[in-house]
């Protein structure tokens, strides 16, 4: 009985496998099947050029054959689909590691179909002989070692080879070279595969929470092909596709359990097996997916046709040319967002969703988020209308940026100016008028905000402690805290154990400040929220990043427990000691007061405070939560100075993070 070889698809109208590539040096990769689905679906209706492919994050567009990205800046890739392959083996290594190259050519991809389909018809009637094999399609008959001449791969043909009671069919060179070098398998249908991140995907439900990141420093540098350090977009597509592997793996263990143990929580299904009665649960439907959208702002400063940029290049030194590519790309991002100019082109940046949305800022792109966060609104949320009377459904609100006589400012020539008035109280200069800011300083007053408050808004690595110190913004929320004690709350009870922090807040559900302890890049912004005198020694410690039914590990716990035995023991010789250790009863006493504060106040929160001697720290800045500075919870081995060199640039991987990002877009 005769047999073919390297036909994984035998159909009659096999599915066609979408491929892209970027380069033209590069391999063809196939897209995922549900892309490659929804691709041929298109091509069969034939009333489309275009597709929406990998969840609407990417168009196909059938004419040109390309695939371009909808949201940002990722490269423009290559499109082409197959049905027949080169099997490219590598020499000895059998079929362990074989390369499918795709025949892109449809007039050869035709030519070597009808071969085939000639080939399989004269085997048939002639009841399953090859040696009566007889072709029409520009081939020599002449039964096994027939063979097609093709068009555009010139200089090769395809050949019927038998050996033994195998047929395959095999490309070869068409000059006296083919004696040497031999043929080549070819391959119908591409067999199975998968493409990582594609079942998860798929089984998730749809999305219902959209985070834009927006990057840092630097990313001019990262896209730069002979850098091997990723950009923002491929941190953001690893992050994505393990989000979406660590929600379907606690989908998938729930509705395991469901299956195996029939217990749990409340939803049950009475049924009857042979006159005995048994429970099963419902099994939990898939969790939501969170998609992200990364925010791309390098560009304005880094474009070709910026004459600072190419001023700045045509000035720099020829000599070590990656050392000074490190000014020049990162440095320079900024000092340039220092500058009215460039700041005011950085924040204008359109954004337009509904839905539950959240801020991601790494490194300066946390400044950028608290800038455009800054610009949406203060605490009293004064809405005002567009400019000119009326709002539009691309900018639906402004915010009136005035709070308790202060305003973000407007002119960028005062702004050294009221930087220095900031701080000239404090070195017993005498100034006429008040100084300092929270926000960023443009050219002129900026009226487009982004059309959505944030369900949570989180800084990674961010140095924003450095710019509001800066900007003086210290003294401003200083002013604020003393105005709002002034100020007269109607139904609130002042209570004595609240430290009096800052009341200034940003238009966000939650503000989370979350570092690495050993980010060299990273600042506190608690600190900035607190009065000037406040002692350094009393400032709470960050909090440690946790999820929901998971404490600190283990050697985290030792540690602190460490630090705490030392500290003790330490404070022996200081005949303060007693003064600084808060007593059994004044901490019951400080939660006796927290919670009767909390039943008079318009708002009540759930979350743990903390509590030092008798004060509770409570950042309103915070919004649903009480804290904003969380660190990362160090590894077992972690060397500060060792970590120090990763630090900036692992939050994209880490699971203690990735796994409070979930909680966060999740919870109601």
């Amino acid at each position: 009985m005769t047999t073919w070889e390297g036909i994984e698809d035998p159909s009659n109208q096999p599915e066609r496998i979408w491929f892209a590539r970027v380069k033209d040096d590069n391999p063809w990769e196939p897209l995922r099947k549900c892309d490659c689905q929804q691709i041929n679906a298109t091509v069969q209706a034939g009333t489309e050029n275009t597709t929406l492919i990998e969840f609407g994050r990417a168009t196909v567009d059938l004419q040109t054959k390309r695939i371009r990205y909808n949201f940002y800046n990722a490269p423009v890739r290559q499109l082409c689909c197959a049905l027949w392959f080169v099997r490219d083996c590598k020499s000895g290594s059998g079929d362990k590691d074989v390369n499918l190259v795709p025949i892109c050519s449809t007039m050869d991809e035709m030519l070597i179909e009808e071969f085939y389909i000639q080939c399989k018809t004269d085997q048939n009637s002639s009841g399953g002989s090859t040696d009566a094999v007889n072709l029409n399609v520009n081939v020599n008959t002449a039964g096994a070692g027939a063979e097609v001449i093709l068009q555009d791969d010139h200089g090769y043909k395809v050949i019927l080879m038998k050996v033994g009671n195998t047929l395959s069919l095999r490309k070869k060179s068409v000059s006296i070279r083919s004696l040497l070098q031999g043929s080549t398998e070819l391959q119908r249908g591409y067999g199975e595969y998968t493409v990582e991140g594609e079942k998860e995907e798929l089984a998730l439900g749809p999305v219902r929470h959209l985070s834009f990141i927006i990057h840092g420093v630097g990313e001019a540098m990262w896209r730069r092909e002979d850098v091997m350090l990723p950009g923002v977009i491929e941190n953001v597509e690893e992050m994505r596709a393990t989000i979406n592997k660590t929600m379907y793996a606690s989908w998938e263990q729930q509705s395991q359990l469901c299956q195996k143990r029939r217990i749990m929580p409340t939803e049950f299904v009475l049924f009857s097996i042979g006159g005995f009665y048994k429970y099963s649960q419902t099994i939990p439907p898939p969790p939501n997916r969170i998609e992200f959208i990364p925010v791309e702002w390098y560009d304005k400063i880094h474009s070709s046709s910026s004459s600072l940029k190419n001023n700045l290049l045509s000035t720099t030194l020829g000599t070590i040319p990656r050392l000074r590519s490190i000014a020049n790309d990162v440095i320079f991002d900024v000092l340039m967002y220092l500058t009215p100019e460039f700041c005011e082109e950085t924040i204008h940046k359109d954004f337009s969703t509904e839905g539950s949305v959240s801020l991601l800022g790494h490194s300066l792109g946390s400044v950028i988020t608290w800038d455009i966060l800054s610009l949406l609104g203060d605490r009293l949320e004064q809405k005002v209308p567009m400019t000119g009377g009326s709002g539009t459904h691309i900018n639906p609100i402004v915010i009136d940026d005035e709070v308790k006589g202060y305003k973000l400012p407007t002119d960028a020539s005062h702004q050294s100016a009221d930087v220095y008035r900031a701080y000239a109280g404090d070195s017993g200069v005498e100034v006429t008028q008040k100084g300092g800011t929270w926000g960023p300083c443009t050219v002129r007053k900026v009226t487009k905000t982004i059309p959505f408050i944030p369900k949570f808004t989180m800084f990674l690595g961010s140095p924003l402690g450095l710019f509001l110190t800066l900007r003086g913004a210290r003294p401003v929320f200083d002013e604020l805290r003393l105005l709002e004690e002034k100020d007269t709350v109607v139904g609130r009870d002042v209570d004595a154990t609240l430290q009096p922090s800052s009341p200034f807040t940003l238009p966000s559900g939650a503000v989370y400040n979350i570092f690495h302890p050993s980010d060299p890049v990273a600042y506190r912004i608690e600190p900035v929220l607190l009065p000037k005198d406040f002692k350094d020694s009393d400032l709470p410690k960050p909090c440690f990043l946790t999820v929901a039914g998971q404490g600190l590990r283990l050697h985290v716990q030792a540690k602190e427990l460490g630090d705490t035995i030392y500290n003790t023991f330490s404070g022996l010789l200081s005949s303060k000691l007693l003064e600084k250790m808060p007593s059994q009863r004044s901490m019951m006493d400080a939660k006796t007061e927290m919670t009767k504060a909390t039943k008079t106040t318009k708002t009540t929160k759930t979350s743990n405070k903390f509590f030092k001697g008798k004060t509770i720290f409570d950042f309103d800045l915070g919004g649903t939560s009480e804290r904003v500075d969380f660190q990362l919870q160090p590894g077992v081995v972690d060397n500060e100075y060792l970590s120090a060199v990763s630090a900036h640039s692992t939050y994209w991987s880490n699971g203690d993070f990735m796994n409070f990002l979930i909680e966060c877009a999740n919870s109601t």
